[in-house]
């Protein structure tokens, strides 16, 4: 989709090489956005009108960028994936047992010459990075929300997704429902909610030095 976007003639920089693989989300995400953002602009200034719902810009602009996020999580998630027909049909429709060669993509156990290995890297950076900006999120919008609450709601969203795609399987997506998926997006949750959380810590322990 990204060559519809940039000119035949244009040379795009090699520090985004790593990300064209995910151009085809391009078209989807801003799609969705055309259509959830002014949805959320409307029904947030219609909660502003009352007085009981009173919020800051900062907080304003925090849930902007949730509701943003949400709409690239659909895009990347839920769009109907029909160059993986190959990859996919040769997959179970359901895969609910945990796999090492899938989590570290282990050249070893897949054949020579094969594209499989190339598939499994992006795939696993994909699910990795897509949730790593919901464990950043997550404690910046629910101040009081404690760490293994936001590992909770991180594998609640993304089983929800996975239960999505393998429906969605049967009306010709292509897509598979992989317990392996599950893991690598609590694993990006994880590392963002200890960011936020470690980050927390700072000020605390900086205050109290000053005590002392």
């Amino acid at each position: 989709m990204l060559d519809l976007l940039v000119a035949p003639n244009v040379r795009i920089p090699r520090i985004f090489y790593p990300f064209l693989v995910y151009r085809s989300i391009i078209v989807p995400f801003l799609v969705v956005c055309a259509v959830a953002v002014p949805g959320w602009l409307v029904f947030r200034l219609y909660r502003r009108r009352t007085r009981a719902h009173r919020a800051s810009v900062r907080r304003e602009l925090l849930l902007l960028t949730v509701v943003v996020y949400l709409c690239g999580l659909a895009a990347a998630t839920l769009e109907p994936s029909h160059t993986s027909r190959a990859v996919a049909e040769s997959m179970r429709g359901v895969d609910l047992r945990p796999s090492m060669a899938s989590l570290t993509c282990s050249s070893a156990s897949m054949p020579d010459g094969s594209t499989a290995h190339s598939f499994c890297v992006r795939n696993a950076r994909g699910n990795f990075v897509l949730f790593f900006p919901l464990g950043i999120l997550l404690p910046l919008v629910l101040p009081h929300l404690r760490f293994w609450r936001g590992v909770l709601i991180a594998a609640a969203v993304s089983c929800s997704i996975e239960f999505l795609q393998y429906v969605s399987s049967f009306f010709g997506s292509y897509r598979t429902a992989d317990i392996n998926d599950v893991i690598l997006n609590v694993l990006g949750a994880c590392v963002g909610l200890a960011v936020v959380f470690l980050l927390r810590l700072r000020p605390a322990s900086a205050s109290l030095e000053r005590a002392v």
